[in-house]
């Protein structure tokens, strides 16, 4: 495409397939899979115009904002964000974090603090190697497809999406697709046009989400098909409604107070006009 397409970032895992199913290969569009801790790297630099990001790298971008009505969140139970303890989680004293991760891996922080009065110290770990056999981590975290990779092998896999929701009552949100300031309108294209082009994208992946789950069936060793509709249809929603935008402000509130966001993120200011 030259350089002229809109240039989207994504992650590498099946929850985001039926978000950018139909950005693949899309005239205008040049999509690309990083882990998600190195998408707003890519997109503080300008790299990218917009990414299916980290909420928590909103919170981070100056000027960021975010399309409404799309997202990746789960209400309860999400099988992908798992906090494999060896004791108690009110007796962790050191949690290995996921090095993919920016959203579950502060929401690990947040919701260990709040819930059970735990604040270990936190080091980071490869999610490709997880410390299975390390006792000096009580606990370590993984997301996305690593966690629904790993068997617990005699640990307690907490769900962290399940804890939230039994913590707030709330759904959280993981993802949004984030853009810099200005960004949106890129390559040609105004901002509604933009967030009309990923709304669509979502309705059709949804739509395909049976294509989707017989691929994740056929071509991943660590999911059957069974397992992947589980996960695709009662595990994860795309659409972002008023009860998301208010786990997420809950979030931002938690992260906010423990120093971990800016104080003066504008949630109404964040969200892009459609």
């Amino acid at each position: 495409m030259g350089g002229q397409g809109l240039k989207l970032g994504t992650v590498p895992f099946l929850n985001a397939k039926p978000l950018t199913l139909t950005l693949e290969n899309r005239a205008g569009v040049e999509l690309r899979s990083e882990p998600p801790a190195q998408l707003l790297p890519l997109l503080e630099n300008g790299t990218l115009d917009g990414a299916l990001v980290s909420t928590f790298a909103l919170f981070h971008l100056p000027g960021a904002r975010y399309v409404p009505e799309v997202g990746i969140a789960s209400r309860g139970r999400v099988r992908s964000i798992r906090l494999f303890c060896r004791r108690p989680p009110e007796e962790l004293r050191r949690v290995g974090l996921d090095g993919w991760s920016l959203s579950a891996a502060n929401m690990t922080r947040v919701i260990l603090k709040r819930k059970w009065g735990a604040e270990p110290e936190f080091a980071v770990v490869d999610p490709l190697r997880p410390p299975l056999e390390d006792e000096s981590f009580d606990a370590f975290l993984l997301i996305g497809d690593n966690a629904l990779r790993e068997e617990a092998g005699g640990l307690d896999g907490i769900d962290l999406g399940e804890a939230w929701e039994a913590f707030t009552g709330l759904p959280f949100l993981y993802a949004v697709w984030v853009f810099g300031s200005g960004k949106a309108g890129a390559a040609g294209r105004r901002e509604v046009e933009t967030c009309r082009l990923l709304r669509e994208a979502k309705e059709e992946g949804v739509a395909r989400l049976d294509e989707i789950i017989a691929a994740a069936g056929r071509d991943l060793p660590y999911i059957d098909e069974a397992a992947a509709r589980d996960y695709l249809t009662n595990c994860i929603r795309y659409d972002v409604g008023p009860d998301e935008e208010a786990g997420l402000k809950r979030y931002h509130e938690y992260l906010a107070e423990d120093g971990l966001a800016p104080v003066d993120w504008d949630a109404a200011q964040a969200k892009m006009e459609i």
